[in-house]
């Protein structure tokens, strides 16, 4: 068994080698590695991958994601952990306890995990290097019936009535249509410039929101980043991205980069993301006097593109969203999981939903 971690202009290598176009399985997709690559907060001697092979054929595979933290106006990297996979078939032969000691060995008192499987949570704790586990709390308002996804997912024993189900998210979102008739738009008082300018005003923007407050370092070079250079893209799956084991395309995914304009100065930003109808609110900075707004718009465009499930992790967001209960079936509360370092002195709450890869899958 070998393992060997791979910096950007190694991984840059890889996915131009021989070696990658003839895995079965392989560690990162060609368009992931190039979004990793191009980073801003990512360094020359970075390593971002770290592959596990027997005789040329690839066993497990950890990677992470460089960013930084300002704590007290000191600037610390870290490294969110951003993918963990292991062959079924190599899983009695050690082949996770050495990527992750590989990566500990690396990174480990700079890495931050989240989205992780909960039997993995003891592991990680066990290190000693870690707080104990935080949550954080947000929303998932569920805008159409949409049983047929869902039911047969959680209990695949009833997957045969499945049909059925289709039939009745029809009939109650023939219903919610008729219901949603009667009622009044939502009033937007900003003026509202959708693009990807990422510019010096916006830049300042930020700055003055976060001023005197720990944050995650998010400047404009990071926004265009993710527009840039997303990990899954739009269309069916294929060959190749079936040989990846995590997300590399879905039949629909794309942002939506949101200002707010109130008397020619910007006052808000979001970044949606909206995949296979589902949106989520990835970042958003505003004062509060623009929530009104900033709930319309994104009502609104739910509506209009008849999106089924909206995702929100803003708690001033949801509770606006909440005084505007005919536009929503249910709301379920969801929380996410936080395992930090010991050596900074942080909680989820400076974390936004799109932090860490989050905005990317």
């Amino acid at each position: 068994m070998e393992i060997i971690s791979y910096t950007p202009t190694e991984l840059k290598v890889l996915i131009e080698s021989e070696l990658y176009k003839k895995l079965e399985q392989i560690p990162i997709s060609y368009h992931r590695a190039i979004s990793h690559i191009q980073n801003p907060a990512v360094q020359d001697d970075d390593e971002l991958l770290w592959a596990a092979y027997e005789n040329e054929k690839l066993t497990g595979y950890v990677g992470v994601l460089p960013n930084y933290i300002v704590e007290n106006q000191v600037r610390n990297k870290t490294y969110w952990l951003s993918c963990f996979w292991v062959d079924e078939k190599y899983r009695k032969e050690n082949v996770a306890s050495l990527l992750f000691f590989s990566l500990i060995k690396r990174c480990g008192k700079q890495l931050i995990v989240s989205n992780f499987l909960p039997n993995l949570e003891k592991m990680y704790l066990s290190i000693g290097i870690f707080k104990p586990t935080f949550y954080k709390t947000g929303s998932q308002f569920f805008c159409k019936s949409c049983f047929h996804n869902i039911l047969p997912v959680r209990f695949p024993k009833i997957r045969f009535i499945k049909p059925l189900l289709k039939f009745g998210d029809w009939i109650i979102n023939v219903l919610l249509f008729f219901r949603k008739m009667f009622f009044k738009p939502l009033n937007i008082n900003s003026v509202i410039a959708v693009n990807s300018n990422f510019d010096d005003e916006f830049q300042a923007f930020l700055q003055l929101l976060n001023k005197n407050r720990n944050y995650i370092e998010r400047f404009s070079a990071h926004f265009n980043w993710i527009i840039k250079y997303p990990w899954v893209l739009q269309g069916k799956q294929d060959k190749e991205s079936k040989r990846y084991f995590f997300s590399s395309k879905s039949e629909q995914f794309c942002y939506d980069s949101v200002k707010f304009y109130q008397n020619c100065e910007l006052k808000a930003f979001l970044l949606l993301k909206i995949r296979d109808k589902k949106l989520t609110v990835s970042f958003i900075f505003s004062e509060d006097e623009m929530l009104d707004d900033v709930a319309a718009y994104i009502l609104r465009k739910v509506r209009n593109e008849k999106l089924i499930m909206l995702t929100v992790f803003d708690d001033r967001i949801s509770n606006k969203i909440r005084n505007h209960r005919i536009q929503y079936i249910f709301e379920r509360l969801i929380k996410r999981a936080y395992i930090l370092p010991k050596t900074l002195n942080i909680t989820p709450d400076i974390f936004q939903e799109g932090d860490g890869d989050n905005v990317f899958t």
